[in-house]
């Protein structure tokens, strides 16, 4: 059996400190970022000394990795750690550690020490770690007070913006189902949902035992479980059974004073096959919610009541004392608010509303209320509809919300919010002016995530696969010949292990620059794996092909690649087209060939 450690595990520093801990013992180590790539490193090298494997792995679950090496008759003797932060499924672990030969398992909020030991002892047959819960329970109480504090839980129709949200990633991912939860106490509350049948959109939640999303809650990670039905954890849960959930992926909801307020999660009836890189994008977008949630929570937030000494008569305050101390309060705001006291009487605004405004301070310091909202209409494309709309919230009422379009002085969405609030003399009004272009940002970031790789600049999988087909497609209506090419970079774990992840890093977007020299437009480059590229070269046949895989390997003091070439054969689908690819690279790499003959 080689002597190596395989690393499951999709987070590149963790995979570096585990690394280090089975270098220790001897062991060289490869990492694989999701349980396919595990498998496929298993094919190669056959079944390593160690495998340290996470439960919640993308494409192939950790569960389902774990059944397949037991199988397999030169894993007899293969040492096994599981590491993962999710608590149910560590104890579902526990149960199944003879049947999946675990020798370690370990929550991932154990410290290096656990660690290391966790190693040792499963290299040497014995059994470390446990199944048991790790309840928190004042972490549970701090988490469930944030939600009360920032007024998450509208009865409301669920916010329009937070639905296009929720439906633009449904459609990015391709899923039917995508959700922005609350996890409460005793249940999972949908803030925004699209795709859910009649019943569950109607009750916006379902039980939290019902909830995938309580366990991201509980890890403080991001969860995938690429087939529900097989899952040992998840097989019984009434949304399976039910055929809603196939499968699963969420990210968690962390505010920033790291409480963990729910997921953005996305759901498909069938098994899904999202890998390392789009988690990451959705732990990407997750993140940029909340700190959305958040802001916007704050930002709609009235002044607190101004309190009085503890055991005193309530001090008397005249209307100009308590806007006055209002008035303090709001210059040191880094959001746009201005004060309207009793009477329409505008008092008090900050540099920041004159600033989204394009208004010098002392300007909107003394303008009218009715001359602000002519001034503000006047940034408009309608000035005088909106004109019509803009104004304070009834004294009874929780507020009052419209969402403008300026054009000026640069474009941009900003929701207004007028809240009411009680001072001596009336009712005064807090109108607070976010800007939504925190929303348009994360549009952006979602779709440059979910199609460019953010370490090569290269396009991603996702892309590289709708491009492929079409230009297969063209070059069949225009009787041309297709031809790709992947490369594998081989040295890039070990650049990564003696050099540090930087170097490794260095290396590969340097061959992604070489390789995009050779595909002229129309052919392209796409980051296929962690450390596999494809080039698509529309209209090269077998010999031009071959020629550019050659020059692959022409550079000087270029770490060592392995490298193929295919070419598309009649009006084989370009699925079959890249199986064959595929199949071609893992043979060469097996057998070690710097020049591949072509497939």
């Amino acid at each position: 059996m080689p002597r190596y450690a395989l690393i499951a595990e999709p987070d590149r520093h963790r995979a570096a400190g585990l690394l280090a801990l089975a270098q220790q013992e001897g062991l060289e180590g490869v990492v694989a970022r999701d349980g396919a790539e595990a498998q496929e490193l298993v094919r190669q090298r056959g079944s390593p000394t160690l495998l340290v494997t996470d439960l919640a792995l993308p494409r192939v679950d950790g569960f389902a990795l774990l059944a397949w090496l037991r199988g397999r008759s030169d894993a007899r003797h293969t040492a096994v750690m599981v590491v993962t932060a999710f608590d149910e499924l560590r104890v579902r672990a526990w149960q199944l550690k003879d049947a999946l030969g675990i020798h370690a398992l370990l929550s991932r909020r154990a410290g290096p020490e656990a660690m290391r030991d966790g190693v040792r002892r499963a290299l040497a047959g014995q059994l470390a770690g446990h199944g048991l819960l790790e309840l928190n329970a004042e972490e549970e109480k701090r988490r469930l007070a944030r939600i009360d504090d920032l007024k998450l839980v509208d009865p409301d129709l669920p916010d329009k913006e937070l639905q296009d949200l929720v439906t633009e990633v449904a459609q990015a991912f391709g899923v039917p189902v995508a959700l922005l939860t609350l996890v409460l106490g005793d249940k999972q509350w949908f803030k925004a949902h699209v795709g859910l049948p009649p019943a569950l959109a109607k009750d916006r939640g379902t039980p939290r035992d019902w909830s995938f999303c309580h366990h991201v809650v509980q890890g403080r990670e991001a969860l995938v479980v690429p087939d529900a039905a097989r899952h040992p954890v998840f097989r019984d849960n009434p949304l399976v059974r039910e055929g809603i959930v196939g499968s699963y992926a969420g990210a968690p909801l962390i505010t920033s004073t790291g409480d963990v307020l729910g997921s953005l999660c996305v759901i498909d009836t069938r098994p899904l096959m999202l890998g390392p890189e789009d988690l990451a994008a959705l732990r990407e977008l997750a993140s940029r919610v909340a700190e959305n949630l958040e802001h916007t929570a704050v930002r709609g937030r009235a002044p607190p009541a101004l309190p009085h000494p503890r055991g005193a008569a309530e001090p008397v305050l005249n209307e100009a004392a308590a806007l006055a101390l209002v008035r303090e309060a709001v210059s040191a705001l880094e959001v746009p608010v201005l004060v309207v006291a009793p009477g329409r009487k505008p008092f008090a605004a900050n540099a920041a509303l004159a600033e989204l405004l394009g208004l010098p301070e002392e300007r909107l310091a003394g303008m009218a209320f009715d001359s602000l909202c002519q001034y503000i209409a006047s940034l408009t494309a309608d000035s005088g509809g909106t004109l019509r709309q803009l104004e304070l919230a009834a004294e009874s009422s929780r507020g009052l919300h419209l969402t403008l379009s300026l054009e000026r002085p640069r474009p941009r969405v900003v929701r207004w919010v007028a809240r009411p609030f009680l001072v001596p003399g009336g009712i005064a009004q807090l109108l607070s002016l976010m800007d939504l272009g925190i929303g348009a940002d994360l549009k952006g970031k979602r779709e440059r995530l979910l199609r460019q790789d953010a370490l090569t600049g290269l396009d991603t999988r996702r892309v590289g696969e709708e491009r492929l087909a079409k230009e297969i497609g063209r070059c069949r209506r225009e009787g041309l010949p297709t031809s790709l090419l992947l490369v594998d970079l081989m040295e890039l774990g070990a650049i990564n292990r003696t050099r540090g992840y930087d170097a490794g890093d260095a290396a590969l977007r340097e061959l992604a620059r070489h390789a995009e020299g050779l595909c002229p437009p129309p052919g392209f480059v796409v980051r296929w794996t962690g450390d596999t590229l494809l080039l698509a070269l529309p209209g090269a046949d077998a010999v031009g092909a071959e020629a550019s895989r050659q020059q692959l390997h022409d550079v000087p003091g270029q770490p060592a690649c392995v490298s193929i070439a295919v070419t598309v054969r009649g009006e084989e689908d370009p699925h079959g087209t890249l199986d064959r690819a595929h199949a071609a690279l893992v043979r060469a790499k097996s057998e070690r060939k710097a020049v591949p003959p072509h497939a």
